[in-house]
């Protein structure tokens, strides 16, 4: 699906960066919206140079809309938007004398030129009733002030900020300061007020600077020094305010700033939650992996004080399983979420199995290739004990009289399936079926019937065996 300024250069005669800055203004002119209690519609001249067409859409937040209808793809031409070729041609904001109406109800509309390095590229029109406002008198005075200022930006090129603020905008009913040249506020909303008193500020806040509160270091200094959208969070307890500052320029020079203020403190909260939880879940992992190679250890023990060459083999091979369980409780315990790779287990597992079974007069190498994405514990682990079973055999039947070659571990996704693939080029398995009876491939069986899985074996020439496994876009197992 193309984006927005691909979208845009298929209208319109504009260059890559033209149709950038438009993609900008959209990812930030909600605010522009909620300010003006406006519609806003985002017109491009088409390339026949004969008609506009609307390109982006935006309805407030703080006022009913106009258009519930979508208006993207509209054109419209000169005679019936008259104000929008002016504003275009003429490079400046154009209001309307009188409002209009539209089924009954007055409409307000003004064409704000969109400029960028010098030159006129598109028009926003700001379409809205003064009478759909929720509330008339200074809230709405100082809203529409402010929303004027920003068209005027708007116009000069000077809004939006490059490049974009990460993370989403507050809202303007959230909480607004306006303030004035030297940072003074000159208007706060009563949400702002409140996440103010929140923070301890219980004086009368009009009149005075921002960062005299006594609230520590805020971002309103550096973005008006800076002439640049700024973001920083202030706390006091239990209580996080987040702020973002918009800077108010007028001939190249800041005059103001509008602060949009966000009490996160309910989010911050979750996040620690999340944060403990994560934190004991990664505790919990580590203890379990130390818990299974405790028992390795002991296993290890008792195999050597074992006479059967039989016994002491079956130990060997029980402590590669635990082993492999353990790496998967391992690598969980460093991951920053309940999901691990499992090609970084599988690669563990390789080294692990070399390092175990591989004797130094062999030259047997282990090669682990892509990826599986993220995996649960719930199939991360069955599918840790396959692999290593697998390498185990290769190793153990596929290279007899300490003779050399590779093992390949092939990890990869296909749609909703997590597929590994380990094959040898060693003997093959001649002597018995491929479907075999050995306990290793007993295991591998059982444990890929439980997550609904396959297991294909072939040989020729060497051993091949697929292994598919089925996964929901989370990473466990779908049975």
């Amino acid at each position: 699906m193309p984006t927005l300024a691909e979208r845009i250069r298929q209208v319109a005669d504009l260059s890559v960066e033209e149709s950038e800055h438009l993609r900008s203004l959209c990812s930030s002119w909600q605010v522009l919206a909620d300010l003006s209690f406006s519609d806003l519609l985002l017109y491009v001249r088409r390339e026949d140079g004969d008609e506009f067409q609307i390109v982006a859409q935006l309805r407030p937040l703080t006022s009913q809309t106009l258009y519930p209808t979508d208006m993207v793809g509209t054109r419209v031409t000169q005679p019936e938007q008259p104000i929008v070729e002016r504003a275009f041609r003429e490079g400046r904001v154009w209001r309307q004398d009188d409002p209009v109406l539209l089924d009954g109800i007055p409409i307000q509309m003004d064409a704000v030129p969109v400029r960028c390095d010098g030159k006129v590229i598109g028009v926003v029109t700001k379409e809205g009733s003064p009478a759909t406002s929720r509330r008339p008198g200074r809230l709405e005075q100082v809203y529409l002030e402010a929303a004027g200022s920003l068209s005027e930006m708007i116009a000069e090129g000077l809004f939006p900020f490059i490049p974009l603020p990460e993370g989403d905008w507050p809202r303007v009913g959230e909480g607004l300061l306006v303030l004035g040249e030297e940072g003074v506020i000159r208007w706060a909303s009563p949400n702002a007020i409140s996440s103010l008193h929140r923070l301890g500020v219980s004086a009368n806040i009009l009149g005075r600077d921002v960062d005299g509160l006594g609230l520590g270091e805020t971002p309103i200094g550096r973005a008006m020094r800076d002439q640049r959208i700024s973001d920083g969070e202030l706390a006091r307890g239990d209580t996080f305010v987040r702020f973002r500052v918009v800077p108010l320029i007028e001939q190249r020079r800041s005059v103001g700033a509008v602060v949009l203020a966000r009490d996160i403190t309910e989010v911050r909260q979750k996040e620690r939650v999340i944060s403990v939880k994560d934190a004991t879940i990664r505790e919990i992992h580590h203890r379990v992996k130390n818990n299974l190679q405790t028992i390795a250890s002991l296993l290890r023990l008792q195999g050597r004080r074992l006479s059967s060459e039989e016994a002491r083999s079956a130990l060997a091979e029980s402590v590669l399983r635990v082993g492999s369980i353990a790496l998967v409780h391992e690598t969980l315990s460093e991951a920053p979420s309940e999901l691990a790779d499992f090609g970084d287990i599988a690669r563990r597992i390789s080294m692990m199995v070399s390092e175990g079974l591989v004797s130094p007069d062999q030259r047997i190498e282990i090669k682990v290739t892509g990826s599986t994405g993220p995996l649960g514990a719930d199939i991360a682990t069955p599918l840790a004990v396959t692999v290593t079973e697998l390498i185990q055999n290769a190793v153990e039947h596929a290279f007899p009289d300490t003779r050399g070659g590779t093992i390949n571990v092939e990890l990869t996704r296909e749609d909703e399936d997590v597929v590994a693939v380990v094959r040898d080029d060693g003997i093959g398995m001649k002597d018995e079926p491929v479907e075999g009876s050995r306990l290793g491939l007993q295991i591998v069986r059982s444990l890929i019937a439980e997550l609904g899985g396959t297991v294909h074996i072939t040989s020729d020439g060497g051993m091949r065996a697929e292994i598919r496994v089925p996964v929901t876009p989370a990473g466990s197992a779908r049975r």
